[in-house]
């Protein structure tokens, strides 16, 4: 059995070698199978290479003892073209083809959409304060003069007047002096029908002028007003407090040189009540500022109202404020509001129109 098998085997053989075509088929196939072994065996050295490579790292220390890996020579090269390529210059050296110049526009692009959509670094600004409310005044008064009336007419240009002084809503409200023509029981009853409504709404307070004399003796104050009103102290000079304002009235008709209300003037302007407030005095003659003007300017007086010449003028000396008054047939009046530390004052013409408006602070 065995020698017929491998006498087939030969004759199997000997056909092939006979056989050119057949012979040159397998020597092809032979020789493929070698190339392909080769080439197979050549890829599997070099991936093993390769392989041994990565795994094969040079191993360094840093200071501190602990082990460092370096970064491969490919890794480094890509940063170092990176960084290549972010620089101004590598740009400006790059050749000016369509694609590099619309690489540029994008990344130009995007450099102005990233900046619009960070906001600025800014710090952020406190809250606006919250602004307190305006200071209401402590007081509003009222002050006019020379209403002296013996006609219907006088009469009429008086009640214009309260009633501008009624609209105002100022309260308490403060005459100059002359409150009657010539200190006679008819000119006083003139006087008391026009300010009726006034006195029965509103504080009322007054100084003696010239023409509110006894009848017949220009020397002595009418009985008359002295009877009319209720005034503190002695009825001709006295002082009152009305919120942050504290009002000297002065009789300046008929004790002009009177020592008793010279000391009484100094004692009460050195009085926390003065010295505490808006200190403002009142009498009928501007020219008796000559004679306390002194005590007016040493005890921080910071206004000064009179009548006498029936029309209205305002000046401001060693930082007093000095106002004059309008009277008959014109009378005007102003309105003074008291702050905590300042008084705004309005003048008003017989039009009930502004003439001027102050504010002064307290001195």
């Amino acid at each position: 059995m065995e020698l017929k098998y491998s006498e087939r085997l030969k004759n199997n053989l000997k056909n092939l070698i006979n056989n050119k075509y057949l012979f040159k088929l397998f020597l092809a196939l032979i020789l493929s199978l070698s190339i392909l072994g080769t080439f197979v065996f050549s890829n599997y050295i070099k991936t093993t290479e390769n392989s041994s490579n990565e795994t094969l790292v040079e191993i360094n220390k840093d200071d501190n003892g602990k082990e460092t890996k370096p970064a491969p020579d490919a890794e480094i090269k890509e940063n170092e073209e990176e960084d290549t390529i972010n620089t101004p210059n590598n740009s400006s050296k790059r050749a000016n083809t369509p694609s590099s110049i619309e690489e540029s526009k994008d990344v130009d692009t995007s450099n102005i959409q990233q900046e619009e959509q960070i906001p600025p670094d800014e710090p952020i600004p406190d809250p606006e304060p919250i602004p307190s409310p305006p200071e209401s005044p402590s007081a509003v008064v009222a002050f006019y003069a020379d209403t002296q009336s013996d006609t219907d007419q006088e009469d009429l240009n008086h009640q214009k007047v309260v009633n501008y002084i009624l609209s105002s809503g100022a309260n308490p409200v403060f005459h100059a002096g002359d409150v009657m023509e010539d200190g006679t029981q008819a000119s006083l009853d003139r006087f008391n029908s026009v300010t009726a409504t006034l006195r029965s709404t509103r504080i009322f307070y007054a100084a003696l002028g010239n023409n509110d004399r006894q009848v017949g003796d220009s020397s002595t104050p009418s009985q008359l007003f002295l009877d009319n009103f209720v005034f503190p102290n002695n009825e001709r000079w006295y002082s009152v407090n009305y919120g942050n304002l504290h009002l000297i009235v002065l009789d300046s008709a008929f004790a002009r040189g009177s020592s008793a209300q010279l000391n009484w003037l100094i004692s009460d302007l050195q009085s926390s009540n003065s010295q505490s407030r808006i200190t403002g005095v009142m009498y009928h003659h501007p020219t008796f500022a000559s004679t306390i003007s002194s005590h007016l300017i040493n005890y921080g007086v910071d206004f000064v109202v009179a009548g006498h010449v029936h029309s209205y003028s305002h000046s401001t000396s060693n930082g007093i404020n000095y106002f004059t008054l309008s009277g008959q047939p014109s009378i005007g009046y102003i309105v003074a509001r008291i702050y905590s530390t300042y008084a705004s004052i309005t003048a008003y013409n017989s039009n009930n129109a502004i003439i001027e408006s102050i504010q002064f602070n307290n001195r």
